[in-house]
């Protein structure tokens, strides 16, 4: 055969698969591609959402009222679906018909939003003769908002004890039921009630004099101070406590007298002075009661731990002998977890079941609830979209891995889903969460900041778990623990003079000097110690054959172990102070 005749079968073959592989190369290239578009866009837009509610949250006083904060959350939702169209390449396309659903995790509970059906006059379906017969001409059975609102529930059963408990994202719960007393109803933060000592409490005497040991740490009353900026410039610090849910500050430059009072709110960047009211008689003497000397004292944080104990207790005595396999779904089955944590008992906390520890049993079922709670509704919200949907995809709950699931059921978090859009020779199906760890919902074991001040009175705060913290005075440069707050007192406030004309503060400025972050734990925030291990007044180091090795042990006398028991001190004080003084409408001030 001539070489003409093999050169013409080799290019007759071998040029058509090759030109077909070219054509698949290049649109796998273009799949890829289009892919990675949608994941930046799909994180891109989840963030923004999420930093939207961050803004509204902070910035809005009331937010933790029911109402703003649906506000606060369907103004989010509008951020993301903005973010998501407002590009060149994706904005033909209405991608909202790709947006089956998005799940806003917040302290109790959780919204979806989504797409429904309206419900009037008794009709499931109106505007669907499938589904009922009888329809309303000119009404829309399709809406798309927020669904109710969903608490972390569980139903638990035991002889004649029934009863749900609803979960939140820290150690608090609500109990309703039947739990051998009849129906009543319960709520509170669960601690080792073990830990509370030296309680020196009488309800009549002066809350001053309040006193316990929690775990070897003092707790009594506290000085808190926030530096506030108004209207018309003025800008100074002020003693301040929680009272409801509400900072009320007190005016040293104020006399007492008439029916005037130093104690203001901070309303609309001015102050507004409480007055002596009869309506107000039991808050002026709160307050009073923690006035002394031209100051104004906080009580939350032995408030805190001795109620915590006492609900502790009670709950103990009643449903102690709770465990996993008393959990029950709406059929009246048993509950199946992902975890199995035994004949553990959930309720009875103890230094083995220590809520405060995210190892605890009372926190694996804690997490657990969360999880099946929001993938039992979330697949069913999911699942329906495609009612409302044109295309043959059928939409449905992706698998999350469980680092993601960690992030959902310890942090307010925004799960969002794209899914059903065409790239090639597949379907784009992905989703994205994106947490925040600064709003007034929750405050969470890594949200307490501990503040320093050196010689020259600079400040400076850091994590907790921060190495740099934990080192002895003589290797800071005298670098003294003064305080901690929450995260919120560190982000900048916002004060409108007029139109256009904006002035900003911190909280934790004092005496117009400006308090700084520390390097090393807020830009390398991974390298820190566990809350757990702060908690337990033990840090755990890897040697060079990466065993755990005790790096400072609260108990001792060393300077690196003196140094975590200072630190230590104040973050529990300021840990129960700030969960204490959380305006949550779901748990109460530990009724019982």
């Amino acid at each position: 055969m001539k070489i003409q005749y093999i050169a013409v079968i080799f290019i007759i073959i071998i040029l058509p698969i090759a030109m077909t592989m070219s054509y698949y190369i290049g649109s796998q290239i273009d799949t890829i591609k289009l892919q990675s578009e949608y994941n930046a866009k799909l994180i891109d837009a989840t963030y923004d959402s999420m930093n939207a509610f961050q803004i509204n949250t902070v910035n809005n006083r009331y937010s933790s009222v029911a109402n703003s904060k649906i506000r606060d959350i369907e103004a989010a939702a509008s951020a993301f679906y903005t973010s998501l169209s407002d590009s060149e390449e994706i904005a033909k396309q209405d991608l909202r018909e790709y947006v089956p659903a998005l799940v806003f995790t917040l302290y109790d509970g959780y919204y979806i939003y989504s797409k429904y059906e309206n419900v009037y006059g008794g009709n499931t379906a109106i505007g669907r003769p499938e589904l009922d017969s009888t329809t309303l001409k000119g009404e829309e059975y399709e809406n798309e908002g927020l669904k109710p609102y969903i608490y972390y529930s569980c139903r638990f059963q035991k002889g004649q004890k029934d009863f749900v408990v609803n979960f939140t994202l820290d150690n608090a719960i609500t109990i309703y039921g039947d739990i051998g007393e009849g129906y009543k109803t319960y709520s509170g933060y669960l601690i080792n009630p073990n830990s509370v000592t030296n309680l020196n409490y009488n309800e009549n005497g002066s809350p001053l004099s309040w006193s316990l040991t929690y775990d070897k740490v003092n707790i009594g009353y506290e000085l808190l101070t926030e530096h506030l900026l108004f209207e018309d410039s003025s800008q100074n610090d002020y003693d301040y406590l929680v009272y409801n849910g509400q900072k009320i500050y007190y005016d040293t430059g104020v006399a007492s007298g008439g029916n005037k009072t130093p104690y203001f709110y901070y309303q609309n960047y001015s102050k507004e002075y409480i007055t002596r009211t009869e309506a107000n008689s039991t808050l002026i003497e709160y307050l009073q009661n923690r006035t002394r000397n031209n100051h104004l004292y906080s009580t939350s944080s032995f408030e805190y731990y001795q109620k915590a104990q006492d609900f502790s207790r009670k709950i103990g005595s009643l449903i102690g002998n709770i465990t996993q396999a008393d959990a029950i779904n709406q059929e009246g089955n048993p509950m199946q977890f992902s975890v199995n944590t035994g004949t553990d008992k959930i309720f009875l906390a103890n230094s083995n079941n220590d809520p405060l520890l995210s190892g605890s049993t009372f926190n694996e079922i804690r997490m657990q609830v969360i999880r099946k709670s929001i993938e039992t509704n979330l697949t069913t919200a999911i699942a329906q979209y495609s009612m409302f949907n044109n295309s043959f995809y059928e939409f449905r709950l992706p698998v999350l891995t469980e680092e993601d699931w960690s992030k959902v059921t310890n942090q307010v978090s925004l799960i969002s889903f794209l899914q059903g859009i065409s790239i090639g020779h597949k379907y784009y199906n992905n989703y994205c969460v994106i947490t925040n760890d600064k709003n007034e919902e929750i405050v969470n074991e890594e949200n307490i900041y501990i503040i320093t001040k050196n010689s020259q009175r600079q400040r400076e705060y850091h994590l907790p778990g921060c190495k740099e913290l934990a080192k002895p005075q003589t290797e800071t440069g005298l670098q003294i623990v003064d305080v901690a707050y929450s995260n919120l007192s560190f982000l900048r406030q916002t004060v409108r003079i007029s139109e256009g004309n904006y002035l900003y503060f911190y909280p934790q400025t004092r005496n117009n000097q400006t308090i700084t972050s520390c390097y090393h734990c807020m830009v390398n925030a991974t390298d820190v110690y566990p809350a757990d291990q702060i908690i337990e007044g033990k840090t755990i180091e890897k040697d060079n054959n990466w065993n755990d090795v005790v790096k400072a042990d609260a108990t001792k006398s060393g300077s690196v172990d003196k140094r975590l028991k200072e630190i230590r001190e104040y973050y529990i004080r300021a840990l129960g102070r700030e969960r204490y003084d959380l305006y949550s409408t779901n748990i109460g001030r530990f009724s019982m």
